[in-house]
């Protein structure tokens, strides 16, 4: 089983409609973050398996991605379209994601810890934190980083 990530940027007064279209229509969800949203200057070409587990790796140091004033809406668009993380620029985050802040054995270790072994996970680990800081980075105040596994 795979799993891939994909981040999609979106203007924040768009979030609304989104988690109302993905109450009522995932089809028209998916139509309308098509039109609206727009691909990252990056990609990710590691599984996304790799960013849940990045993900969870920040969880647990206390770094939180998610705005409390986008709960709601966070779970209706996990509803529709599976693991989803709105992410606003905030103070502070993007310092929080920069890969020197961090160890490669540290993220190897928590690979490890979901029951993933590979040689390249610590990499995979940076590689990710880097994508993470430079997009948030890159993102307005107008703006939410929509990022999806599934």
């Amino acid at each position: 089983m795979s799993a891939i990530a994909s981040l999609t940027v979106v203007p924040r007064d768009s979030i609304t409609e989104l988690a109302r279209l993905a109450r009522t229509s995932p089809s028209s969800f998916h139509t309308y973050l098509a039109e609206h949203g727009s691909k990252t200057r990056q990609e990710y070409d590691w599984s996304g398996y790799c960013m849940l587990y990045v993900l969870t790796y920040l969880e647990e140091r206390g770094i939180d991605l998610d705005q409390p004033e986008l709960n709601a809406e966070s779970e209706a668009i996990n509803s529709a379209y599976g693991l989803t993380t709105l992410i606003t620029p905030a103070p502070g985050l993007s310092e929080q994601l920069d890969p020197g802040a961090h160890r490669e054995e540290e993220l190897a270790a928590h690979f490890e810890e979901m029951g993933v072994v590979f040689e390249e996970s610590g990499l995979a680990g940076l590689d990710t934190l880097r994508l993470l800081r430079d997009t948030v980075s890159d993102l307005r105040d107008d703006q939410v980083l929509l990022l999806n596994i599934g």
